[in-house]
């Protein structure tokens, strides 16, 4: 050990950053650590990086050295040598902190070199080994600045729900066609579990004060598990009768105009998506939306949107329809910090299908309250609907859904693992419709994950 310590002296009593040292100084690797640190800090990293090629051969196994080492490099600009060690210096440590700055270092230097996706994969890695409430602090602060600076963004959804009716059943076996009832001993609610799935890709134009604009890609989906009680009812059901896929593709851009009073945002978007039932092609849809945001002071927003939507429906043409959608949001925020959010809106769905022309009329509201309970975030969210078809087919009067829903959400961050943090949703929802096969009641209990940063 004596011997190497002489050999490293030697080296440092080289530098000529160092005149002070005079020759033969003995420093152990402690002390040339945070020499070579201060070093870096003081403008001085090729020096810097002298000392710590140096300590890292005589100490490959220190991950703090290849943090050092990193940073330098990043410093130099020398990305690739900097992830490197970086990558190096996580595949050597062993303790919590140390997981946590060489993540930290890792993405700095991919944030450095342009990957700012994998920068941000390696920053919850860096807050799933965060050591306290500091430190993932930083994180979040971290991630934030760097996702600001990427074009790719992605997300990720997906939920496991126990249901009461996965079949999407009636309360009542009864069928009324042309006045006449009947009995379809199979529409029976059949209870199971759903999964939902999604994921979302974005692209980010490079923005201006006055503009931006994106292109986002997107697939959904959703499963059905039956429970065995599905066969006694419907011998002929199957789980992918239930199964639904839809990809979309869409351009999103928002606006504004930086003289006006009122710093509005304006918004418009244009769509395409192509959906898949029971396995098969059912319909293709497009869809535009647009908006004005507008502060009203600095606790209330309001937005004033719109919706077109056309649908081509290949599997039963006839059911293809127009629908024209009118809404108003209102965003308050308490002195409290909880959250208020009500919705309005009025559709006019236009179709040659009795079945399917219809006027609606939708009023939701949510309520996030601001302080955890027992470390869970509770929002609360109710949703009424009403739907009024334009002709008569199930009987002598048009048909007249009134629905219910109601719902409570719990986010547990404290049990969040890189970054995603468990939701608990508990629904019920009632339709209350004038036409027996219509009228529902369904109850849920959802786990998902949502991104805490």
């Amino acid at each position: 050990m004596r011997s190497s310590r002489w050999w490293l002296a030697a080296s440092i009593a080289l530098l000529s950053a160092l005149p002070a040292l005079p020759s033969g100084t003995e420093i152990d690797i402690a002390t040339a650590k945070k020499l070579a640190v201060g070093l870096a800090n003081q403008g001085q990293p090729k020096a810097a990086l002298a000392i710590l090629a140096e300590l890292a051969k005589h100490r490959a196994d220190d991950p703090e050295i290849y943090i050092a080492l990193s940073r330098t490099h990043r410093t130099l600009g020398d990305t690739k040598q900097a992830i490197k060690d970086a990558r190096q210096g996580f595949s050597l440590s062993q303790t919590k902190t140390h997981k946590h700055l060489t993540a930290r270092v890792m993405a700095e230097a991919l944030a450095s070199d342009g990957q700012h996706t994998r920068a941000q994969f390696w920053l919850r890695r860096a807050g799933q080994t965060a050591p306290n409430e500091v430190a993932k602090a930083l994180v979040r602060r971290d991630y934030g600045y760097v996702r600001s600076r990427n074009p790719w963004a992605f997300s990720f959804r997906g939920s496991v729900t126990p249901t009461n009716n996965a079949n999407d059943a009636p309360t009542s076996d009864e069928i009324v066609i042309g006045g006449n009832v009947f009995r379809d001993p199979t529409a029976q609610p059949i209870s199971g579990i759903e999964y939902v799935f999604g994921a979302t890709a974005r692209y980010r134009f490079p923005a201006t004060v006055k503009r931006q604009s994106e292109l986002r890609f997107s697939y959904d989906g959703r499963r059905v598990d039956l429970d065995s009680e599905a066969n006694e009812i419907d011998p002929d059901i199957e789980n992918r009768d239930f199964s639904f896929d839809r990809v979309t593709v869409e351009w999103a851009h928002k606006f504004r105009n930086p003289d006006s009073k009122t710093k509005g945002v304006y918004d418009l978007s244009f769509g395409a998506f192509f959906d898949w039932h029971g396995g098969g092609r059912s319909q293709d849809g497009l869809r535009a939306r647009g908006g004005y945001t507008v502060p009203v002071n600095e606790r209330n927003t309001v937005r004033f949107g719109f919706e077109i939507e056309d649908l081509d429906r290949r599997d039963r043409p006839i059911r293809s329809s127009n629908t024209y959608r009118a809404s108003v949001d209102w965003f308050h925020t308490r002195a409290s910090a909880d959250r208020l959010n009500l919705h309005l809106s009025y559709a006019d769905t236009n179709s040659d299908s009795s079945a399917v022309a219809h006027d609606s009329v939708r009023l939701s509201a949510q309520y996030s309250f601001s302080k955890p309970v027992m470390t869970a975030h509770i929002s609360l969210g109710v949703d009424l609907r009403n739907s009024t078809f334009d002709n008569a087919l199930f009987g002598p009067d048009p048909r007249d859904d009134n629905a219910l829903g109601l719902s409570a959400t719990a986010t547990l961050p404290g049990l969040g693992v890189y970054g995603f943090a468990p939701v608990l949703e508990l629904r019920r929802d009632r339709v209350f419709s004038n036409v027996p096969r219509f009228d529902k009641q369904t109850t849920q209990l959802s786990l998902s994950f949502r991104s805490t940063y």
